[in-house]
């Protein structure tokens, strides 16, 4: 049964090839170019067709043409019936032709892409372009002449990567007046050159084997903006690399270990700032970027800082980096590789756990410090006043004699009793100085018998005196009753007087002492 169906199956097909309908030859047969428009420019798209020459019936008002990765070895000939070419791509194909005169009457053209070409040099053009962009990379150019560009009086972006360039001449875009944009990244200079240039504002010399910078290879180009150094051999940035304009500058993935005061102090503009993948350990003090007013973005990521030992720049640089408006956008580039008790910490967590890691700790150096400080203190002090002391001497202690009031007995002052004011042995004291002075060590007792003559002549006979004359101040003051007291009234009189011209006496001498002293 098997065996019929298959037979069966086999006489039917070429019936049924025979009836299908054959395929429309002209729709397998794919156009070797297409026209569209978009933005309102007219494509013609001929690219990776494998074409040597251009096929015929093409619109030639097209304004961008593209004819990459095919076979041309020379610029077409067909181009020459193109007027309005306002971007022509001949990338990856095997050109190494000069450019053709026609091209200098397409008034409108803007970009010549010649890139992955088999150029090995670019010699003088001798006739005017209008080119304002024009792609030469990944050629194997090695070899430019110094007035190849100066027929291009417009050109604005010119991008020489990776071809074999290890040496330019220095004046080579000194006329190129409207050059802003030079791509010469991966090539083969040793050192960043110091091209010549009134209107370059980009250079990129990334990956390109350079191992040195001058501090004057940008003073040439006065228009400077950015510049990329990335991907280099760069150990070291010179102190004081000096450019007026300079924004944006790149030594990522360079070598570079160490930086100071003087590396960025002669780019006053400096706004942008990267740093990656370098060498760097020790973190930067903040006054590094003390001439740079106007960083705003610095990019640290890759580089395997140590944190170890006592280290302010810690928290000071990390507040600099990350205080709004933030210069590192980045926060987990500021953390620590070293020592391993803070590593994985930011610079900030490592400075309080290294210097303070406990309050308890933290209280008692601080105790300990104030103990010290006291004692160191007091130690001071002690010796200033010794010192005082031992250059002015103290004068010598004087003590008076003093004298009872009768003018009879005298006694010496205790040694522990100092003069307060001192007197003038030639005047008596004022009233002032006689309140200050000690008290009498002789009571009343001493004093003199003021009636001595007055109680004989009133009791006849000091015999038959019988009364007891006080010895004290209260019995001068206070009656006081006695035995057979005949006294008469006029000696109590005549005593009250007596004692009160004393005390005149005595109250005037102090005063005119003390008017005496005044004058």
């Amino acid at each position: 049964m098997g065996f019929i169906i298959l037979s069966l199956w086999l006489w039917l097909l070429p019936a049924t090839v025979l009836l299908s309908p054959l395929p429309d030859m002209e729709e397998e047969q794919e156009e070797p170019c297409r026209t569209y428009t978009h933005e309102a420019l007219l494509y013609l798209d001929c690219a990776e067709r494998g074409l040597t020459e251009l096929p015929s019936g093409l619109d030639y008002n097209a304004q961008v043409l593209l004819l990459a990765n095919n076979n041309f070895a020379t610029f077409p000939e067909q181009l020459k019936n193109f007027h309005q070419v306002e971007t022509l791509d001949l990338s990856g194909n095997r050109i190494t032709g000069a450019l053709p005169s026609y091209i200098v009457g397409w008034q409108r053209i803007n970009t010549l892409n010649l890139s992955n070409n088999n150029y090995d040099s670019w010699l003088r053009i001798e006739n005017t372009f209008n080119i304002q962009k024009l792609d030469l990379s990944k050629n194997k150019i090695n070899r430019i002449d110094e007035d190849a560009f100066v027929r291009m009086s417009r050109l604005a972006y010119l991008d020489l990567s990776e071809n074999r360039i290890n040496n330019l001449p220095l004046g080579i875009f000194a006329r190129a007046t409207s050059l802003e944009v030079l791509s010469l990244s991966r090539n083969y200079f040793s050192e960043v050159p110091k091209f010549q240039s009134p209107s370059l504002r980009i250079l990129r010399l990334s990956n390109c084997q350079i191992t040195s910078i001058d501090k004057d290879s940008l003073s040439e180009m006065n228009s400077l903006l950015e510049i990329n150094l990335s991907m280099n051999e760069i150990e070291s940035i010179p102190d004081n690399l000096a450019s007026n304009s300079l924004q944006e500058l790149d030594f990522s993935y360079n070598e570079i270990s160490m930086i100071n005061d003087q590396t960025f102090s002669s780019l006053p503009h400096l706004a942008v700032l990267d740093l990656r993948g370098n060498e760097f350990r020790e973190v930067w003090s903040s006054s590094y970027f003390a001439s740079n007013p106007f960083l705003r973005e610095v990019r640290v990521k890759g580089n395997r800082w140590s944190c170890e030992g006592f280290r302010v720049n810690l928290l000071l640089t990390y507040e600099f980096l990350t205080k709004e408006p933030a210069k590192v956008n980045d926060r987990g580039s500021l953390i620590c590789y070293s020592p391993s008790n803070v590593t994985q910490l930011s610079w900030q967590q490592a400075y309080i756990r290294t210097w303070h890691a406990d309050e308890n700790t933290t209280s008692s150096y601080t105790l300990m410090a104030v103990l010290f400080g006291m004692v160191i203190g007091t130690l001071i002090t002690s010796c200033v006043c010794r010192g005082i002391m031992a250059l002015n001497p103290p004068p010598p202690r004087v003590t008076p004699e003093t004298t009872a009031l009768n003018g009879n007995a005298t006694q010496r002052r205790a040694e522990s009793v100092e003069i307060r004011v001192p007197l003038r042995e030639e005047l008596p004291p004022s009233y002032d100085e006689a309140l200050l002075m000690p008290r009498l060590n002789a009571s009343f007792h001493s004093l003199p018998d003021f009636v001595d003559e007055e109680d004989n002549n009133i009791n006849n006979s000091n015999n038959n005196r019988r009364y007891r004359r006080s010895r004290s101040i209260g019995d001068l003051t206070e009656t006081r009753p006695r035995v057979h007291d005949r006294r008469e009234v006029s000696v109590r009189i005549l005593m009250g007087y007596k004692l009160r011209n004393l005390t005149f006496a005595v109250l005037k001498a102090v005063k005119v002492g003390s008017n005496d002293r005044q004058t």
